[in-house]
């Protein structure tokens, strides 16, 4: 429920964007299950999605990674160089995802 300049209820978040599809989202929900490619860290992780060069963000371009390796202090988000300088770039765990869920 909205109010009448169109916002949710104070306090109350606002739902994602409707741009994923159905497939793309249990994909996402599937990842979340892996432990976190860096260090192995137990489920739920956050589906993190993939960047290189030119590549739209796309729903099955996402590796499982814990909050400390995606948003925390050692996170991608946080310090992109030394994540990659540490783990390779992110998208070079795709496959690694793709085997882990048995996705051809």
């Amino acid at each position: 429920m909205s109010n009448l300049a169109g916002k949710p209820p104070l306090g109350q978040k606002t739902g994602k964007p409707k741009n994923g599809t159905a497939k793309g989202i249990k994909h996402m929900g599937r990842v979340k299950m892996l432990p976190c490619v860096c260090c192995g860290r137990a489920p739920p992780s956050d589906a993190h999605h993939c960047k290189s060069d030119g590549m739209l963000r796309d729903d099955f371009k996402t590796i499982p990674l814990c909050k400390l390796h995606h948003q925390g202090s050692e996170g991608y988000h946080e310090q992109k160089e030394t994540w990659e300088a540490r783990y390779g770039k992110d998208y070079d765990w795709l496959d690694f995802v793709k085997n882990a869920l048995g996705v051809k």
